[in-house]
C-alpha cells in the first residue's frame, strides 16, 4: 500500500457555494437510451458537482449559466447547457473503441505505513467469521472525488475509493484492490464519497477537531455544523476458559468509537456534544425555542439520521 499525490480531473470546487445556484436534476443515458450508473456531472465554472445513481438520475446545485461536464468510464467527456426549466436528459455519444481504457500514472508514491499482511483489503466484500466489523467504511470500493486546499476537485474515472478508519487516510485503487494507496493528506482537505445508492459522504480536514484523520460532516448550512469523528480500534480474541466458566469473545474485532461536534458559524470552536436531549439543548441554547420544538416534534432515538435531520432544521 502507498502514499500518493493525487491528480486527475480539475474542476474549480470546494465545500463553499461561490454564486447564486439552482437545483439542476436530469438523467444520463447512452444512445440506445440505457441509464449511465455513476457519470460523474460537475458544475464547469464552479465548486458543485455529483455521480448519476444506478438509474442515471443526479441532481445537484450548479451555477445556472454554467456548463455541466459529464465523464463515464469508456465513454468521451461531454459538455452540455444547463437548463433549469426541465428535467435534463444527457445522451452521451458513443463509447471509447475497444476495452475500457488503461487508467493513466498520475501520482508520486510513498511508502504506506499500513501493513497490508495484518489489514489486508481482500477482506472488503468478503465475509470473515472470525471478525466482527471492518476499518473501512464501506464494504466494498465506492466512487468519490477529493478537494484541494485550493477549491479543485481531484476526481479520475478510473478511480475507486474507501475511508481507512483506523489510519484517517482517504484510500483508492484503480485495479479492483491489487494495489491500494493512501491520498497524502496536505494533498485533499476533504472529499465526498459515494455509497452503491449514489448517497453523499462529505468528510473535511477539521483540525481542531482531529489533526490526526477527517471528520465527516452530518450536517452543513449558514448557521452551523455538525460533525462526526469517527475512529476505530482493533480488538483481538481474548476469549479464554477453564472447561467451566468462559470470558471474552472468540474473534476480532473493529470497534466504531464516534464523538459528534457542533460548530456555530462562521467562527465558533467545535462544542462536543452527546446523543442525549439535554446536551442537544445546551449546544444550540442561541436558539431554544427553535430547538426545543424540534425536540418535542422529533421523539425518537438519536443517531446520525436524527443529528442531520436537527442540523438541516435549525439552518432553516
Amino acid at each position: 500500500m502507498k502514499k500518493v499525490i493525487l491528480t486527475g480531473l480539475f474542476v474549480l470546487s470546494g465545500m463553499f457555494a461561490f454564486s447564486q445556484t439552482v437545483a439542476v436534476s436530469g438523467t444520463v443515458s447512452d444512445q440506445n437510451g440505457k441509464p449511465v450508473p455513476f457519470a460523474f456531472i460537475s458544475d464547469s465554472q464552479h465548486p458543485y458537482a455529483t455521480f448519476s445513481d444506478r438509474d442515471g438520475r443526479f441532481t445537484l446545485m450548479a451555477d445556472p449559466i454554467s456548463n455541466l461536464i459529464i465523464t463515464a468510464t469508456t465513454f468521451p467527456e461531454s459538455r452540455v447547457a444547463i437548463d433549469t426549466h426541465a428535467d435534463m436528459k444527457i445522451i452521451l455519444p458513443g463509447t471509447i473503441p475497444g476495452n475500457i481504457p488503461k487508467v493513466k500514472n498520475v501520482f508520486k508514491d510513498k511508502e504506506s505505513s499500513v501493513n497490508m499482511t495484518e489489514n489486508s483489503l481482500t477482506r472488503i466484500g468478503n465475509h470473515q467469521d472470525t471478525l466482527h466489523g471492518s476499518r473501512f467504511l464501506f464494504g466494498n470500493w465506492v466512487h468519490g472525488y477529493g478537494i484541494t486546499p485550493k477549491n479543485l476537485v481531484k476526481q479520475n474515472d478510473g478511480y475507486l475509493f474507501n475511508y481507512d478508519k483506523m489510519e484517517g487516510n482517504l484510500i483508492f485503487t484503480s485495479d479492483g484492490g491489487n494495489s491500494v494507496h493512501d491520498v497524502l493528506k496536505e494533498e485533499i482537505k476533504g472529499f465526498i464519497l459515494f455509497d452503491d445508492n449514489a448517497q453523499p459522504y462529505v468528510f473535511e480536514d477539521v483540525q481542531a477537531i482531529n489533526p490526526k484523520r477527517y471528520v465527516e460532516v452530518l450536517s452543513s448550512g449558514n448557521k452551523y455544523k455538525i460533525y462526526k469523528d469517527l475512529g476505530t480500534k482493533f480488538i483481538k480474541s481474548n476469549y479464554t476458559t477453564n472447561g467451566i466458566s468462559s470470558s471474552g469473545n472468540n474473534y476480532d474485532e473493529y470497534a466504531d468509537e464516534s464523538v459528534y461536534y457542533v460548530v456555530k458559524l462562521p467562527d465558533g470552536q467545535p462544542q462536543k456534544i452527546s446523543l442525549r436531549k439535554k446536551a442537544i439543548k445546551t449546544v444550540f441554547a442561541a436558539d431554544a425555542d427553535k430547538v426545543n420544538k424540534f425536540l418535542a416534534d422529533n421523539d425518537t432515538d438519536i443517531d446520525d439520521a436524527y443529528l442531520k435531520k436537527l442540523g438541516d432544521y435549525m439552518n432553516q
